[in-house]
């Protein structure tokens, strides 16, 4: 599978593979999304059509400290990035992109160092950057910003990462645009619900078509609990800056790239989809560079879990670093 993951069986999902290759938090699902997934099935929502979304669009304003009209929501945030013109995009990056060109980071020791080049009109990026975690300092964002070109900056994974957001911006600048959604974040990738934060996106909204969240996900999102919300985010902050100083620390035979996301970019010594075949064969799954410009064959993305440990052992036993 193109972006990570491991495909289904017989129409249900493999959880036996250890999967290393998505990036989810750590933490999983919180208790409070559960309970409401539950309320929502018992009461049967799904024999009811969602209507406007306004209350999801509220709530959604509410957990960010941002304006409901500026708030847009979608299939999931690729809904809304599928409906955006083509930009200019630094890699490597996120392969959903639609590209009008490509300028490259610049890769230093451990690091890849990307610069918001104002030279380009209109620039979309995520950050932190999926795959490096390398984070763009809010200077350079508000730099770009104040020349007036156009920023779209995909926060799929900055509620748990030590990155900076900029959702608080999107007042002062007309000319970005925030994606992001729950599924990293809150560990949901099967509640498809994105969302676009700023004052482009209720004209990117009317693109979308009509009902376009499920009345399950509808509900859940509409009544969980703002302050709830921001403690996870809080919490996993933390979990995800304790288990990367633990990958730092154990992986040792593997080159690793500096990281403020909740997975880390590392290099084998042989290409990492034949490291990927023989732990495929093991249990475990690993993210391999497939997609991502800019990245060799010898890259690989890891997410941040606590059973690192035993992947690690795995890599070691089979003399794979």
């Amino acid at each position: 599978m193109i972006h990570g993951g491991i495909p289904w069986s017989f129409g249900k999902p493999n959880n036996i593979i250890k999967d290393f290759s998505v990036n989810l938090n750590p933490l999983g699902v919180p208790d409070f999304i559960k309970e409401l997934i539950n309320e929502a099935v018992r009461n049967e929502v799904y024999s009811f059509y969602p209507d406007d979304y306004r209350s999801l669009k509220i709530k959604i304003a509410e957990v960010f400290n941002v304006n409901p009209s500026y708030v847009g929501v979608f299939n999931g945030s690729t809904q809304a990035i599928k409906l955006l013109e083509p930009m200019v995009v630094p890699e490597p990056n996120f392969s959903e992109y639609n590209r009008l060109e490509s300028y490259y980071a610049i890769e230093k020791q451990d690091e890849f160092f990307y610069v918001l080049d104002k030279s380009f009109k209109k620039i979309i990026t995520s950050n932190p950057v999926n795959p490096t975690g390398y984070c763009i300092p809010k200077k350079e964002i508000v730099n770009f910003l104040s020349s007036g070109n156009f920023l779209v900056l995909d926060e799929a994974f900055t509620d748990i990462s030590l990155c900076e957001t900029s959702k608080d911006l999107v007042e002062e600048f007309d000319n970005l645009l925030i994606i992001s959604s729950f599924t990293k974040s809150l560990s949901v990738p099967g509640l498809r619900l994105g969302f676009t934060i700023g004052k482009q996106a209720e004209k990117i909204e009317k693109l979308a078509y009509p009902w376009r969240i499920d009345s399950i996900t509808y509900y859940v999102f509409s009544n969980v609990n703002p302050n709830e919300v921001r403690t996870y985010f809080t919490k996993s902050k933390s979990v995800v800056d304790n288990l990367i100083q633990k990958y730092m620390s154990l992986l040792k035979g593997v080159k690793k790239y500096k990281t403020t996301a909740p997975y880390i970019l590392v290099e084998f010594n042989k290409p990492s989809s034949e490291v990927n075949k023989i732990l495929n064969l093991r249990g475990y799954a690993i993210r391999t560079p497939q997609g991502f410009k800019g990245l060799r064959a010898t890259h690989a993305r890891l997410a941040l879990r606590f059973d690192i440990d035993s992947l690690y052992e795995e890599l070691v036993m089979e003399n794979l670093i």
